[in-house]
């Protein structure tokens, strides 16, 4: 990656139990990203994980949870199997 830009990143939730995921904030720098992990990770129900995802470029929309080029990242390049389900809510 070009070292002038700023990688950006995308925070997912994840629930496993119902393999359904929600955006929870995207064009995070690097720094955002992991204190949006450490603050959120402790109060994580269980069967949920936070899942960082590289943004190759900033996204125009400013809501996360509505963003279909978040959505298009989770399905080509999250790796989970099977593919989990769009859940505009979020459940922490």
């Amino acid at each position: 990656m070009n070292s002038n830009r700023t990688e950006l990143q995308l925070l997912v939730l994840y629930n496993a139990t119902e393999n359904e995921y929600s955006i929870s904030a995207h064009n995070q720098t690097l720094e955002e990203a992991q204190k949006l992990l450490e603050e959120w990770n402790p109060h994580l129900k269980p069967g949920f994980r936070l899942i960082t995802l590289v943004q190759r470029k900033a996204h125009k929309g400013t809501e996360a949870a509505a963003c279909r080029a978040c959505r298009d990242i989770v399905r080509e390049r999250s790796g989970l199997q099977p593919p989990p389900t769009f859940n505009r809510r979020k459940k922490v």
